[in-house]
């Protein structure tokens, strides 16, 4: 079923084969709601119990917006974007070193950036497709065989189906590229530090509608005012990548504290929110660069191909992209899926890596400072408004 909101112009044949989408975010729902409309019987599997809620809001900007409007969602995401913030660095004493501010006026220009929670974002993505592909939640993608007509997919309950295409949407540890790729260091670039964040209902620790960051050299906290909500991020440098347990949670706490314990600013009090659960995010900062995102009848759909880091700021939007690039590339080469997931590649690719060494360089050394050379001339820039987030 087409989601009745969006006239279809010039509707692809219907083709009727059968396609996977591994993974249920937004890079798996976007590109879901394509390949109906292209008319593909869809099913998604994804390893969660259902879809992935939390976790810190999303910018939505540039072609993205263009793509949601031909989704017939742009609408439904201005409805619930947020209350542009102010962006604030501050020293120990919370005195603002330098930032930018929103305008409020009459004449403030129309806007070309928004900002939307993520499950608001993954509710309107979800209601395109609802009813219309077959969900397989709690179940993963354990191997994958391909054949001169097809993919066969064997699934983690045992369960074995026979797919046209496989698109991996499963995010910066995709379990779809493990099996296709192989080893995922092969294509993960480290960008030299590591990432804790969580998401807390208090308001009282900074204004709604502000971000303020703190940094000394190797060390940043960064807060997110809502209404509702505090985002809490905290990140520090390495020179090398650190030898951790993903699943030891207590160890990742205890790594923070190692680094934060004793700072000054609003860093005591970030802490006090760490608590002892394990609702937060921790890993290393990291990009994924791969040559190619396809191979045979599979391909890598946002960040299971390239993944642009948190950093860049872009996550969702790149996911958004990407699922509308691909269809394009489908719809116009038909059959040939291999044409099509060349074209995919060979358009988007450059604009990627763009984003990749913003974020890598100027991106890391304005945010995550590692040392005193890297803050001074973040504050040079603060004071000479040669500044641009």
């Amino acid at each position: 079923m087409t989601n009745p909101l969006v006239p279809v112009q010039n509707p692809a044949p219907r083709s009727g084969s059968l396609v996977l989408v591994s993974g249920a975010s937004f890079a798996g729902l976007a590109t879901a709601f394509w390949l109906d409309r292209l008319g593909y019987q869809v099913t998604i599997v994804e390893v969660a119990s259902g879809l992935r809620r939390g976790g810190t809001p999303v910018d939505i900007e540039g072609e993205t917006i263009a793509i949601l409007e031909r989704m017939g969602m742009f609408d439904a995401v201005r409805a619930k974007a947020l209350l542009p913030r102010a962006f604030a660095f501050k020293d120990a004493d919370d005195r603002t070193l330098g930032g930018f501010g929103v305008g409020t006026g009459a004449e403030e220009p129309s806007r070309t950036r928004f900002e939307i929670h993520r499950d608001d974002l993954l509710d309107v993505l979800f209601s395109g497709i609802d009813g219309s592909v077959e969900m397989l939640f709690g179940r993963s993608i354990k191997q994958l065989e391909e054949a001169p007509d097809g993919v066969t997919v064997t699934l983690d309950d045992g369960t074995r189906r026979t797919f046209a295409l496989v698109f991996g949407c499963d995010g910066n540890r995709s379990q779809t590229r493990k099996l296709v790729f192989g080893d995922e260091e092969n294509f993960t670039y480290f960008m030299g530090g590591y990432v804790y964040l969580k998401v807390v209902p208090v308001t009282g620790i900074l204004p709604a509608n502000v971000s303020e960051v703190f940094s000394l050299p190797g060390r940043t906290a960064m807060l997110n005012g809502y209404d509702d909500r505090t985002d809490i991020g905290l990140a520090f440098r390495t020179e090398g990548e650190i030898e951790y347990d993903y699943r030891d949670r207590a160890q990742q706490r205890a790594l923070i504290h190692d680094h934060f314990d004793g700072l000054g600013w609003k860093v005591p009090t970030a802490l006090k929110h760490m608590g002892t659960d394990d609702d937060f995010y921790f890993d290393r900062i990291n990009q994924i660069r791969m040559p190619s995102w396809s191979k045979g009848r599979v391909v890598l759909v946002g960040d299971a191909g390239y993944c642009v880091s948190p950093v860049a700021g872009m996550g969702g939007s790149m996911a958004i992209i990407g699922a509308g690039r691909i269809a394009e590339a489908l719809e116009l080469h038909g059959a040939d899926y291999l044409a099509a997931f060349q074209d995919y590649h060979d358009k988007l690719h450059a604009f990627v890596e763009e984003i990749q060494e913003r974020a890598a360089n100027d991106g890391m050394a304005t945010i995550f400072p590692a040392d005193d050379a890297e803050m001074t001339e973040r504050d040079r820039k603060l004071r000479d408004g040669d500044f641009d987030l």
